[in-house]
């Protein structure tokens, strides 16, 4: 039985995750790579209005998150948690998605470490597979009524997704995001 009690995880344990950290997310091919700025490029039109806030947030893809977060435990039946160590501002970039850039038709049906890459409402297809590799960001929990979003930014063509602050976060605060209403009716319709 797991234990109930709350602990912060030290550099060894880390190293015990069952997944890659990663710094970007990354295909097997450049092939993979390819079909997916050929599938974005048909949705051009329609990202410039967000892809004004890649040069806000692109400056931390791939380097050292701005603020302090921690992994914890929360409870056995959430498992961990990501944790604010310190103050953060609304609108500050919190961290990446970051995982291998998939097929969706590939993705095994019970991986729930799983982000779609969208163009505003129009699925691409692909999804950033963080199941094996990813970073603090596969391990941030759901919330109705969250302190943090998801923005997809484009970065040489291909859609980035970055989470930052909806409003204020207080230290010790736990950083959730909205996982939609998809998430949820497909882990439905998995358990039926």
């Amino acid at each position: 039985m797991m234990s109930q009690r709350l602990h912060v995880y030290s550099k060894e344990e880390l190293k015990n995750e069952p997944f890659l950290p990663l710094a970007r997310p990354f295909a097997r091919s450049l092939d993979m790579m390819e079909k997916l700025k050929k599938q974005v490029r048909k949705y051009k039109g329609k990202w410039n209005l967000e892809n004004h806030l890649a040069e806000r947030y692109k400056k931390y893809l791939g380097k050292k998150l701005p603020h302090a977060l921690e992994i914890k435990w929360v409870n056995a039946k959430i498992g961990n948690g990501v944790f604010a160590k310190e103050a953060i501002k609304k609108g500050a970039f919190l961290c990446e998605y970051v995982g291998l850039i998939t097929d969706e038709k590939q993705l095994d049906p019970e991986n729930r470490y799983v982000f779609n890459l969208t163009v505003g409402d129009d699925e691409t297809g692909f999804v950033l597979d963080a199941r094996f590799s990813g970073n603090v960001a596969r391990t941030i929990n759901h919330a109705d009524d969250p302190n943090g979003e998801a923005i997809t930014i484009f970065v040489d063509g291909i859609p980035r997704v970055v989470y930052v602050a909806r409003r204020d976060i207080k230290i010790g605060e736990e950083i959730c995001v909205d996982y939609g209403e998809e998430y949820w009716s497909s882990w439905k319709e998995q358990k039926q």
